[in-house]
């Protein structure tokens, strides 16, 4: 499958990466707003072609598949544009600013029967798949934590007053729309849309968050989310019963599964070694495609509805607002 890559950031080196270990998967385009970088981004990669428009990257019939990498503000706008191509769109997480956006696109990809698919890496990773299957090794559940937190070099930037895109609320940008989506899809991964949710953050002077707790209660545990890009934690994930705990080291994309028995202490071990994690992503786009399917087995749509339903909850409790809510 032809891919063309839109963003030249990191996240499309991490792209870059899981596609050097798929053998179905031909990266021949990229583009960026300037031509310049997407230029170096060809060269880096040997990508035989690139653009600075991505319409003219649609029209070049190129390409077969387009992964997006733009600021979540535009997320809606270059997907729809592809989708209504009925070209197969993967789309970084977040997959919108809300989830009126998200809704949208996702009503185009049915209109258009094309498929897409949300970026939540550590959804389709195995070892997320382990901790959901030995759930049942805890007996009743009481609790569980889940956290993400990394001091960013673009905060650094923030404080020198150079206005990064990492916390500009006009792109749809900030703390829970970065870490925070990723404890919010285990959360919601693991057990589903919640029945209450509670949520605090710290604000910064250009309206978006730069930290924040969310609290989803489900029927008989709280699950207490943690997120920030200004601190930095051993981002240890504890899901906690009464016959013992399940542990994992990144929420994003968990490596170390551990289950602690309670009664004996014993450690064991759960996790497989994985492969880069967009390998995972980019296996499943392209088996549901081939298979004419318009959206994901590990993340289907109402996964996604189901996580940006809640951000967008937790978003206004928490007094974050962006331009695309009030649309």
């Amino acid at each position: 499958m032809k891919f063309g890559v839109i963003g030249t950031n990191f996240v499309s080196d991490f792209f870059m990466n899981g596609a050097a270990e798929v053998d179905a998967c031909e990266v021949v385009a990229v583009c960026s707003r300037r031509m310049e970088n997407a230029k170096a981004f060809a060269e880096k990669y040997e990508i035989p072609n690139a653009f600075d428009s991505y319409v003219e990257m649609a029209e070049s019939n190129l390409i077969d598949a387009v992964y997006i990498a733009v600021p979540n503000g535009l997320h809606l706008e270059v997907s729809t544009y592809f989708l209504s191509r009925k070209i197969p769109t993967f789309c970084e997480k977040p997959l919108a600013g809300n989830i009126t956006e998200v809704e949208s696109m996702i009503a185009c990809a049915k209109e258009n029967k094309t498929y897409l698919q949300e970026g939540l890496i550590p959804l389709y990773n195995p070892n997320f798949q382990i901790i959901k299957d030995n759930l049942y090794r805890l007996g009743k559940i009481h609790q569980a934590t889940l956290n993400f937190s990394k001091y960013s070099s673009r905060y650094d930037a923030y404080l020198r007053g150079e206005n990064p895109t990492t916390f500009r609320r006009d792109l749809a940008n900030g703390a829970i729309m970065d870490l925070g989506v990723y404890v919010f899809a285990d959360c919601i991964g693991l057990w589903g849309k919640p029945n209450a949710v509670s949520s605090a953050c710290s604000l910064l002077d250009t309206g978006a968050d730069v930290s924040g707790t969310s609290i989803l209660v489900y029927d008989d545990f709280p699950v207490t989310l943690s997120y920030s890009k200004a601190s930095d934690t051993e981002n240890l994930c504890e899901i906690c019963g009464e016959n013992g705990m399940l542990t994992f080291d990144i929420p994003s994309m968990p490596t170390i599964v551990t289950f602690i028995d309670r009664k004996t202490k014993k450690r064991t071990v759960l996790s497989v070694p994985k492969k880069e994690n967009f390998f995972y992503e980019i296996t499943e786009m392209i088996s549901r495609v081939e298979a004419g399917e318009i959206e994901s087995s590990k993340v289907p749509f109402e996964t996604s509805l189901a996580v940006h339903e809640v951000i967008t909850q937790c978003r206004k409790q928490a007094g974050i607002a962006f331009p695309c809510d009030e649309a």
